[in-house]
Formats: structure tokens, sequence, C-alpha cells
């Protein structure tokens, strides 16, 4: 923790010399000292590099800080059922779900790992723990072992959607309307959008119109589950021989943080053919902006192309790429204010823009021709939809002495209500 405060409270000291010269450089513009003026700019953007790195870093830490507590006051609870039971006249039978994971899963998943993937060798026990979760993941070959991969132990799991959700905010069931089933069978989504019609005004004996008015138009999405598969990870055993180390932390971060690149990816560009429907190519372009640059009108117009009716919640916010921030940190509004805000690291305040959140998605564009830069709108209306846990994959003599492993995921999504989301575009020339 100490460490993390370090980082905020030097990210905030970068933040505050960065806001000092933007304010000269923009004094330095006013008395015509152009060339000047955008030296002083490149040192801010210099320091607002910096800041962003050591909040970024700070942002990791205290996530699987998190991560690490709640695994924690798992195990902390399951010690102290466990010892409940041993209490001396304590018969009681417990229901256990037939899914649910038991310690005796992770021991032998763990086992598994130690053993370089090879199930063969493991005590019938565990072989039988590991063989009651295996997934097939491919066509079968006659003779062949058994090919596919084992479903990971729930503390892994943990570590690995963490991982996920800080990788891309796509991934982040707190931004987005996540839907986890257990089967990957399509799932037809109704869209509705009853915006634009209103209740009218009732005359004494008079009836309701009967003219299709009043119809309601229902369309229709369908989440399918498609399949991806990280590459091979090289995976030394010693990692998993080796107490020092926490063996599900290190995976779970290498699998979650490459699953996590390429699903908000995919939910934020995807064509829908083939893969999902991103919510960039599928929104609307509300704002049609410059070549190389952003406005505060530019903002303010983009705000506003969202119906009133998806601009509140914990969930509306604007998404754009890292460098479209450095343009945006520069813009001030009618009354001579910056509308970037970087927030404060320290209290763990949010960046936000014109008083909106704003979240980080490498996957879009950065600020160019024809490039669509920003977003704007509530994400809660985007439905990303996952088919349980990652499921991992171990190949041994491949990689002897060490293992490969490679993380399999289904995932699909698609925008519920397309007035809900919106970009800015900027003009081809």
């Amino acid at each position: 923790m100490d460490k993390i405060k370090k980082l905020r409270e030097e990210a905030m000291r970068l933040q505050t010399e960065a806001r000092s010269k933007i304010d000269e450089a923009a004094k330095l513009a006013e008395a015509g000292k152009a060339d000047e003026a955008a030296a002083m700019e490149a040192e801010a953007d210099k320091l607002m590099d910096q800041r962003d790195a050591k909040a970024k870093e700070a942002d990791r830490l205290e996530r699987l800080e998190v991560g690490q507590r709640d695994l924690d006051a798992a195990q902390e609870t399951r010690d102290r059922e466990q010892r409940e039971q041993r209490r001396p006249g304590n018969g009681r039978s417990e229901f256990v779900p037939e899914n649910a994971q038991s310690d005796e899963y992770r021991e032998a998943f763990q086992a598994m790992l130690l053993n370089g993937g090879n199930v063969a060798d493991l005590p019938t026990e565990q072989r039988d723990l590991l063989r009651g979760r295996h997934v097939e993941t491919r066509v079968q070959v006659g003779g062949a072992d058994a090919a596919g991969g084992y479903t990971v132990p729930d503390s892994l799991a943990n570590f690995i959607n963490i991982a996920m959700a800080a990788t891309g905010p796509m991934m982040d069931g707190d931004l987005v309307t996540m839907l986890n089933t257990t089967s990957g069978n399509s799932i037809a989504m109704p869209t509705i959008d009853d915006t634009a019609n209103e209740a009218g005004a009732h005359t004494e004996g008079g009836e309701p119109a009967d003219d299709n008015s009043g119809d309601v138009v229902v369309g229709k999405s369908d989440l399918g589950a498609y399949t991806y598969i990280t590459p091979w990870i090289k995976w030394a055993m010693e990692l998993s021989q080796d107490s020092a180390f926490s063996w599900e932390q290190i995976l779970g971060r290498l699998i979650g943080e490459r699953l996590g690149r390429l699903g908000n990816r995919l939910l934020t560009v995807g064509t829908g053919t083939a893969q999902p429907l991103g919510f960039v190519t599928s929104a609307g372009v509300g704002v049609t902006a410059a070549v190389g640059a952003v406005t505060f009108d530019d903002i303010m117009d983009l705000e506003h192309e969202v119906d009133p009716a998806y601009r509140s919640g914990d969930r509306v916010a604007f998404q754009m790429h890292d460098k479209t921030v450095k343009a945006l940190r520069k813009i001030k509004d009618s009354e001579g204010r910056f509308i970037w805000s970087d927030g404060n690291v320290v209290n763990g305040v949010p960046p936000s823009l014109n008083g909106r959140q704003v979240r980080f998605n490498q996957a879009m564009d950065e600020i160019a021709a024809s490039a669509k830069s920003i977003a704007f709108g509530n994400f809660g209306e985007f439905y990303a939809r996952k088919v349980g846990d990652p499921v991992l994959g171990v190949a041994r003599e491949k990689f002897w002495p060490n293992m490969g492993i490679a993380g399999v995921m289904r995932l699909d999504g698609a925008v519920g209500q397309a007035s809900a989301i919106k970009v800015l575009q900027h003009a081809a020339s």
C-alpha cells in the first residue's frame, strides 16, 4: 500500500507541474510567442505521459491487492467452515452444488501443472477430479488422447477476470452489461427504442387511436459464442513448484491480459461477421470533427446527440485512445476553464471530460483523418456475452522440460440500443 500511495502522490505532483506549464503556454500563445508556447506544451505532454504511467501502475497494483484480499477472505471462510465441521458432535450435512469447485480441485489443478500437464501420473482421485471438468475444444482424432482443456479453479479465474477487466473497458462488468452463461447456445436479444413516442390527450368518451401510430417496432440481435485462444505461453515448471511465487496470480495475469486485449478489441471494433459486432462499428456518427482536431463544441454536440434517456447513470462515459487525451487536455470551455480533469489519483477520483467519466480504450482510433476517435453514451446498453470462465489447455512434450499453456474463451457482444452510444468521426480531408 505504501508503494501505491507513493505512486499516486508522484502522479499528482507531475499533474500539477504539467498544468502549470499548460497555463504558461497559453500565456505565451496570447503574447504571440508561438514557438515558445509549442515547446512549453511539449514539456507538459511529457510530464503527463509520466503522470499517466505512474497512475496506471498504481491502479494495476491496487487491483491485484483487491484480488488477493478477496482470495484471502475466501480462504479464511473455508478454513473457518472446516474447523466448524471438525468440532465434536457437528454432524450436519451440507449441500454442495454439482458445479462447485473444491479446494481438492484447486490442488489437483496445481498438481497437474507441477507434473508438466501429465494427468496420467496423478493419483486416481486427482485424475477423476480433473477429468470431471475436462472441456473438449476441437474435433477428436481416433486413438488419440482427449484433446481439450480444464476449467480453471475459482481463485485462478478471479485473477484472470481481474486482468481482463483491467486490460480493456469492454471486458469490465462495471461498465458494460456482462452476461455469463453456462452454454454457448445463441441468445436472441430484443431491441426496442421507444424514446420518440409519447402519450396523448384524452377526450371524454373518446377511444385510443387505432391507426398503427402506437405500434412498437421490435428488433433483434443474436448473441452467439465465438471461440478465441491465446498463443502458447511457455510456462516454467519452477513457477508452479516454487512456493515463493503466487502461480495463480502470475498465470492469471498472463492469460487474462491476452484474452482481455483480444476481447476488448473485438467488442470495440469487431465487424459482426464471424466475430462480435463492436460498438464503434455499430454506433451512429453523432459529430463530424475536423481532420486533426477536437473542439469544445464537438464534445458538447456529441453529448447531446445521445438521447437524454441514455445520458444518466453509472455506466455513462466517454471512451477514447490514451493518446487522444493529449489534445483534450488543452481544450477550454467558453469561460476559459479546462474541460479535461485528470481527477485525483491519491483520493481515487477518476479522470473526466466535461464532468463525465472517461475510459481509456486502446482499441479505438487516435485522432486522424476519417478516424472514429471518441465515443460517448450509456455502455450499459452494450451486452457482452461470455460462456463460463476461461479454459486452460496444457502441452507437455512440445516444450519439455517446461510446458505450454493456452487460454480459451467464448465471447460475443452487441449494442442493445443503437441510440444509446454515438461516436465522433473526423473528416476525411
